[in-house]
């Protein structure tokens, strides 16, 4: 593992020293959605980039962002039980699934930047609202490196190593993101190795 030092808006040499060279997915301006209009977000897609790497070790994967239609918007006030079901009027407020753990997703907002669990087996989906899972996506990005880096030690056939392994980094992960210590998304994605 590496120290303390944890940046919360990371930059390409931070990431790409745990993720991996080429790792980013740094879209142009066109690529973004007219949807996303968090002023923050967009610059951080433009000028860093953003992981598209599945971590083995817990599953969270973010690969799609490198597909065809990488931020396909969702109407938010659908997903998360805010309109009626009658309701046909055109979406306000969108959002856009940035990693994915099984069936399990991470939103992004598109007008505040912040990243929210979703769990797609909610009562019609209204109830699929699990909380938030990150500040941001600079911070997200981040709390994928810190994974990356400790992902030998969380792999570890040694009981003891990876339970000691998974303590310590949700101990990062929290000093950085506090949301990260009572998420049922990141409780998931280690219950596994410990």
């Amino acid at each position: 593992m590496k120290n303390d030092d944890i940046p919360s808006v990371p930059d390409a040499v931070w990431l790409e020293e745990r993720l991996g060279e080429g790792s980013l997915w740094r879209p142009d301006e066109a690529a973004l959605p007219a949807e996303l209009t968090h002023s923050g977000t967009r610059e951080f897609l433009l000028t860093v980039g953003f992981p598209a790497v599945h971590l083995d070790v817990v599953g969270i994967d973010t690969r799609h962002v490198r597909g065809e239609d990488p931020l396909e918007p969702v109407d938010a006030d659908e997903i998360f039980g805010e309109r009626y079901p009658d309701d046909d009027s055109p979406p306000e407020n969108f959002c856009f699934t940035v990693a994915t753990w099984y069936d399990q997703h991470l939103m992004l907002d598109a007008a505040d930047g912040g990243i929210t669990h979703y769990d797609p087996n909610g009562w019609d989906h209204g109830a699929g609202w699990k909380g938030p899972a990150a500040d941001s996506l600079p911070v997200l990005a981040v709390l994928l490196g810190l994974i990356a880096e400790s992902s030998d030690a969380l792999d570890s056939a040694d009981d003891a190593v990876r339970a000691a392994a998974v303590a310590e980094l949700r101990r990062r992960m929290t000093g950085l993101e506090p949301c990260a210590g009572d998420s049922e998304f990141w409780d998931g994605a280690f219950e596994d190795l410990v």
